[in-house]
């Protein structure tokens, strides 16, 4: 089911298909800039939203980056980008910011912790991106008992302030059969990271003053740069 659900991430609906960037761009400044708001209700967006997946980078899928691109440029709002480390996608989405000339500072590449292919994650971070540390629990990806030597390894490696931490969780998961999460993601919840993680992460060395700069200094910076 979740491979149905991401199969559809490299396609965009038909409005968007048939115009250009952007147009597009111009449909992410509007819930930035606008009195109305995101759908009429006044609230603005904070940052920028784009996706790429397993298909890769397909144009629907750099259309959509190019726009995010260029309502970042626009707006200066950051971006949030959705990616996929088996398919390396980060670096691909990378490229396409920065031929836009967007300032790599303002980019988190989230998901980037799917992985524990240090030496790519090191390659995304010579990019000048952000990188999220941010689906704890959700073993399907990546179990913790991989994620957890990574995340160690890379502040070990001087990489505290440019990380953030999350689960990915969402308000309730009936997206799924339960029988399907307790198989998928026994432990996506809101709490995991706090419950058990990072508890664990301090007995492997990592300390309160890293925590605390990955937990609150890095999404404030990421937020306001």
């Amino acid at each position: 089911m979740h491979r149905r659900l991401r199969s559809a991430l490299h396609v965009l609906p038909h409005h968007f298909q048939s115009r250009d960037e952007d147009y597009l761009a111009d449909a992410f400044v509007h819930d930035i800039e606008s009195d109305d708001g995101i759908q009429g209700t006044g609230v603005k967006a904070a940052f920028i939203k784009c996706a790429a997946d397993e298909p890769g980078i397909t144009d629907d899928v750099e259309k959509l980056h190019r726009a995010a691109a260029r309502a970042s440029n626009r707006t200066g709002r950051p971006i949030m980008a959705h990616s996929r480390p088996a398919s390396k996608t980060g670096l691909g989405q990378m490229r396409i910011f920065t031929d836009e000339g967007v300032d790599p500072g303002t980019v988190q590449i989230a998901h980037t912790g799917d992985t524990d292919d240090l030496d790519h994650i090191e390659e995304l971070l010579q990019t000048g991106c952000w990188i999220g540390l941010d689906r704890f629990g959700i073993d399907v990806f990546l179990p913790d008992d991989r994620r957890m030597p990574t995340f160690v390894e890379l502040v070990s490696r001087g990489y505290t302030d440019r990380i953030l931490l999350g689960c990915d969780a969402v308000a309730n998961l009936d997206w799924f059969p339960p029988e399907v999460v307790a198989q998928l993601a026994p432990k996506w919840t809101h709490t995991h990271l706090f419950d058990e993680i990072l508890p664990a992460a301090r007995e492997a060395g990592v300390t309160d003053e890293q925590i605390r700069v990955m937990l609150e200094d890095n999404p404030k910076a990421w937020l306001t740069a």
